[in-house]
């Protein structure tokens, strides 16, 4: 996907790999600077100095997001580091799997505040700077279990995912009478590095259940996430695109019948 963000700043969380990293990769390719946050240095080194021998301008910002101060510093670094902030893109976070009845409350937290919290806190101090910015955004990456049942034993996530959905629709109503909008991006099964735990044989047997006969890639989602940047949806708010194959259609037995057809 093309568009034009020229002279748009952007903050990508969990920007070092997988789906952040194309997200990443794809707003430095389509004209954005960029700055990535990431739990280590390591984790991001190699795409900000991926990014730069592009031509990109991109900065790099280590810290865990899991407190309001780490938040704050990575929208303040990245507002400095090119005068503004016009997208914030969240996507880190984590997801164990802990089956309900070995779920501590200690977990249960860390999830919710890696994931949930920083997204709220994320967008907070970012605030200030969309309110200046022609055409602000937030996008963040949720999840198909924020609304779904799909695999037990991660019930933190989708509590976690689920805020996530209704916060955004609510930040939509609030952040746009400054013209900027908020938006979710809720995944299906995605291919990479982030889902080291979903064997082959898992895998095996979700991707024929998904209509598209494959599972997603970074890019299906990282294109979506171009869309929501872009000018295109500048009337687009508040709403949750599901980007999954088909996976969720409501009657898969339907499916089923007319793939046969």
């Amino acid at each position: 996907m093309k568009v034009d963000l020229s002279g748009k700043n952007a903050l990508v969380t969990g920007g070092g790999r997988g789906i952040g990293r194309v997200i990443a990769t794809q707003l430095v390719q389509n004209g954005a600077r960029v700055t990535i946050a990431t739990r280590t240095e390591a984790s991001g080194s190699e795409v900000r100095d991926e990014l730069r021998a592009m031509g990109g301008e991109v900065e790099l910002v280590a810290l865990d997001l899991s407190t309001r101060e780490a938040c704050d510093t990575a929208v303040k670094t990245a507002a400095d580091a090119f005068g503004g902030l016009d997208i914030v893109v969240h996507n880190s976070g984590i997801f164990p799997f802990t089956p309900f009845e070995n779920l501590a409350d200690a977990e249960f937290d860390a999830v919710m505040r890696t994931n949930l919290y920083s997204f709220m806190w994320l967008s907070r101090a970012a605030l200030p700077h969309i309110k200046a910015s022609d055409n602000g955004r937030i996008v963040g990456i949720s999840s198909l279990i924020g609304n779904h049942a799909w695999l037990a034993g991660l019930d933190a996530y989708a509590a976690s995912k689920g805020g996530m959905n209704g916060i955004a629709r609510n930040l939509a109503l609030e952040f746009a009478r400054h013209g900027a909008t908020v938006n979710i991006i809720e995944p299906g099964l995605v291919i990479d590095d982030r889902s080291p735990r979903m064997d082959d044989a898992t895998r095996d047997k979700i991707v024929p259940n998904i209509p598209m006969q494959r599972a997603g890639l970074p890019s299906d989602i990282a294109n979506a996430v171009l869309f929501f940047c872009s000018p295109t949806s500048q009337f687009v708010t508040g709403q949750a695109l599901v980007v999954d194959g088909g996976h969720m259609l409501p009657d898969m037995s339907s499916y089923a019948m007319a793939s046969r057809l």
